[in-house]
């Protein structure tokens, strides 16, 4: 198995890949509703974007967390 396709299989499977993804697409929803607000991109509130980020990728970390959780869960296969 190549490095990429190992990469493939953990972007697929991890949590923390399944947060990040998550996380990113807040971030990209809210840049692109601001910038429509806007009229352009303004990093001023970058520390909301981070804190919206957090609070919506929490979930998935918390099921992470849950041992007895079958998919994501320290005792998960995978």
């Amino acid at each position: 198995m190549t490095t990429w396709e190992q990469f493939l299989q953990w972007f697929a499977t991890s949590w923390i890949a399944s947060a990040l993804r998550v996380a990113l697409g807040y971030v990209l929803a809210t840049m692109v509703a601001e910038f429509e607000k806007v009229g352009s991109f303004d990093f001023t509130n970058w520390k909301s974007w981070v804190i919206g980020a957090i609070v919506i990728a929490t979930p998935i970390i918390l099921r992470a967390l849950n041992p007895a959780d079958t998919a994501y869960g320290f005792k998960a296969k995978g």
